[in-house]
């Protein structure tokens, strides 16, 4: 009689706490929702860490699309997810947390082996790459911000002959490692989930491109509304943790080369030092 009584208690417990959903979206290494890495995207991470820093609230999870969290933001209903870029056109539908972590901006990947070929291409931009390497395929699947997504809409990438419309990233980077197209665009941390993925010999290599800055912040998102603004809130209340925010870091680091941490070791200091200064 006393057990089913406690757990009555604990429902009636889980019903009074006020509820957040959070949106997942299945794009590895970001969120992984199967295979065997399952659960250990850099999100995935994250949404975990949060939901436990806030237990006064009932978390739910909801899995969607990118473009199914902008509408959801846009009719400001009552959900959030736990990672966003941080940039002034997504802060028109969004109320944004602190930023918890900062990230190498998506850039130009292809294979190790094709390096010798672009040394001539420095510095960098996705237009080179257009005009110079006529005869390679560019994939693409997806935005990628503001900057390298200009490029593609003068290119009119629907109709480019050079630039080929692919619906999912693993088949993006099954054609790079079977040579139907020979790059495309993405963050670095994909390169790396996808060469253990597929176990691919000639590594792909994310390459850091002109057209964007080199580093972008990522932030907690709820939708404008005072619902969303008081979850931000106390979000930022919990991303005040120095312990928890290495824990974040640590989930990053797992999908990034030793040269990525390393070019993201002075930007992670500015980060702290703007926004987390009694942390120092």
């Amino acid at each position: 009689m006393a057990f089913y009584s406690a757990e009555g208690h604990a429902a009636d417990n889980t019903k009074s706490r006020p509820v957040i959903t959070w949106i997942r979206w299945d794009d590895p290494p970001i969120f992984i929702n199967s295979g065997p890495f399952k659960g250990l995207g850099l999100l995935d991470n994250v949404e975990a860490l949060v939901q436990k820093a806030l237990p006064k609230y009932q978390h739910n999870r909801t899995d969607g699309t990118v473009p199914r969290v902008l509408k959801e933001a846009e009719r400001k209903a009552e959900v959030c997810n736990a990672g966003w870029l941080d940039t002034a056109e997504w802060a028109k539908v969004f109320y944004f947390s602190k930023p918890f972590t900062v990230i190498p901006s998506n850039g130009v990947l292809l294979r190790e082996s094709r390096l010798k070929d672009i040394r001539n291409l420095q510095p960098y931009s996705l237009q080179k790459f257009l005009d110079q390497k006529p005869n390679w395929k560019l994939g693409v699947g997806r935005l990628y911000g503001e900057g390298i997504d200009d490029v593609l809409i003068k290119n009119n990438y629907l109709k480019n002959p050079k630039i080929v419309t692919i619906t999912t990233s693993l088949r993006v980077h099954q054609m790079i490692a079977s040579d139907r197209i020979q790059y495309t665009l993405g963050y670095p941390f994909e390169a790396v989930y996808y060469n253990k993925l597929l176990d691919i010999q000639d590594s792909v290599i994310h390459i850091p491109l002109t057209d964007n800055r080199p580093f972008t912040n990522v932030v907690v998102a709820c939708p404008k509304s005072p619902w969303g603004k008081k979850i931000i809130a106390d979000v930022d209340k919990v991303l005040n943790n120095k312990e928890l925010l290495e824990h974040i870091s640590d989930g990053v680091d797992k999908w990034l080369t030793k040269e990525d941490r390393q070019r993201l070791g002075d930007p992670r200091r500015a980060l702290m030092k703007k926004y987390y200064p009694n942390l120092l």
